[in-house]
């Protein structure tokens, strides 16, 4: 029979049901202890938390809205299917025109159309020499640049026209020439088409020598079989009145902090460019900002406070992340945010955002209009600098340095916990050790209880046998 299930069988006292109080006994105080613990560590990761997504939020919040132009020049161009234009960071633009008349093309050439492109072209070599290519259809002249000349050799591997096409492009790419085969197919056959670089400079001849099938892929002054269908041209702008060329299509030299995409020839057409920041979403996105920043801060005391007479401690009130936090906040507005450019404001505390007594953020609207004004692109520039996120090289911004610390605080770095974890890890160490103590408990107590009743029994055994002989002494003497 087991011990336990046999307590209280000899003496008739309830020994199980004591056993079990002096065991609840022990274990309560020591698992209210825990649970007080646990409670805090909870609160603590809560309160983290909170935290860190109201700091995400405004992160998140300030991207969007650089991301939506709101604190930039808006490009605008009076026919975009002419002209596209981006803007460097920050850069506006006075209205001015201009008049593309052409626009640059790469100098074409493509072969006679052949039934199989796996059927054998010749063996021998291709050299291209680069340069300027008179003529529009023959070339009439050629004058070559400083591009050194590609020797493509053709042996039995590439004798064929998709041999000769893998043979040209993978010299050019080893080389770094500027020119690209490719073949098309259509239904009179395959064609070798090569093709260069945008720019008059940047035409090429073919010379073959070896089999006299190469000489079909040959394009020279004297003749060839290849045929030239696009003629190396430099795109013709007029700005200012004065004709300009470009050898491309990208030009980023003509308009400061601008780049031009030439679209499409437009001889005769001026097309308007310009681009100018809002004062109105610019000053908004500082004023959101502020409040923002004030609001964050609230939030942070309140989850930091120390207790008084009528509010209990908050859940972070020696949290030092939280405090590092706060303060790395509060210090914002008198921070440096961009290099010092002439009088052009570098703080947002010259913007009109300053910090209370009672720790939140006001707005000077005065000041901040004109700031506005005076100083767009600083103003822009350190918003920008605010909403940075960084890349794998830049740690980003303040507000982006600040929430990846928080984020190591809530979540720890890999393979190393953070103290919350550890203190949580150890209230469970704590709970298993103390299961496992009271249940050494329970059964030395259970031991002690058993050997007590047994001799309890064995005592009222002896009694109920004295009893009875004195009883049946007293019956035997009354008769």
């Amino acid at each position: 029979m087991n011990i336990l299930g046999s307590l209280g069988a000899g003496s008739g006292i309830d020994m199980k049901s004591l056993v079990a109080d002096l065991v609840k006994a022990q274990r309560e105080p020591q698992v209210a202890l825990l649970d007080r613990r646990q409670e805090r560590v909870d609160a603590r990761i809560s309160a983290l938390g909170q935290f860190r997504s109201a700091l995400d939020a405004l992160n998140t919040a300030l991207v969007q809205r650089v991301q939506s132009g709101s604190v930039s020049a808006v490009p605008r161009v009076s026919d975009p299917t002419v002209i596209g234009l981006r803007l460097a960071t920050g850069a506006t633009l006075a209205p001015q025109t201009i008049e593309v008349r052409a626009i640059a093309a790469a100098q074409t050439l493509a072969s006679a159309s052949r039934a199989d492109p796996g059927a054998a072209v010749g063996q021998g070599t291709l050299t291209f020499a680069f340069g300027t290519v008179a003529g529009t259809g023959a070339a009439t002249g050629f004058t070559p640049s400083a591009v050194p000349d590609l020797v493509v050799t053709v042996g039995p591997a590439e004798d064929s026209l998709t041999g000769l096409r893998d043979a040209i492009n993978a010299a050019a790419s080893a080389a770094g020439a500027p020119v690209t085969a490719s073949i098309l197919t259509d239904a009179d056959g395959s064609r070798l088409v090569l093709k260069g670089e945008n720019g008059a400079a940047s035409g090429f001849t073919v010379t073959a020598a070896g089999d006299p099938g190469l000489a079909d892929f040959a394009f020279t002054v004297g003749g060839g079989g290849l045929s030239r269908t696009v003629v190396a041209a430099d795109a013709e702008l007029v700005k200012d009145g004065i004709t300009l060329r470009r050898p491309d299509n990208q030009v980023s030299d003509l308009v400061p902090d601008a780049t031009l995409t030439l679209l499409r020839a437009a001889p005769g057409v001026s097309v308007t460019l310009s681009a100018e920041r809002s004062a109105t979403e610019l000053a908004s996105v500082v004023r959101d900002l502020g409040s923002a920043l004030s609001e964050l801060l609230g939030i942070g005391r309140e989850l930091s406070r120390a207790p008084n007479a009528t509010s209990d401690a908050g859940a972070l009130v020696a949290d030092s992340t939280t405090r590092r936090t706060i303060q790395s906040l509060t210090a914002l507005t008198t921070r440096q945010l961009i290099a010092p450019e002439g009088n052009a404001p570098t703080r947002l505390a010259e913007l009109g955002l300053r910090l209370t007594r009672e720790g939140s953020i006001e707005v000077d609207e005065a000041r901040l209009q004109q700031m506005v004004a005076d100083h767009p692109a600083a103003v822009e520039k350190m918003v920008r600098a605010l909403a940075d996120q960084g890349s794998l090289f830049s740690p980003g911004g303040p507000l982006r340095q600040l929430a990846v610390q928080l984020a190591v605080a809530v979540d720890g770095r890999p393979g190393q916990p953070t103290a919350l974890s550890r203190e949580a890890e150890a209230i469970a160490r704590a709970r298993a050790n103390l299961d496992t103590r009271m249940e050494r408990l329970e059964a030395a107590l259970t031991r002690q209880f058993a050997g007590a009743d047994l001799l309890i029994g064995r005592s009222r055994a002896t009694q109920t046998f004295l009893q009875q002989q004195i009883d049946l002494w007293f019956a035997n003497r009354t008769r």
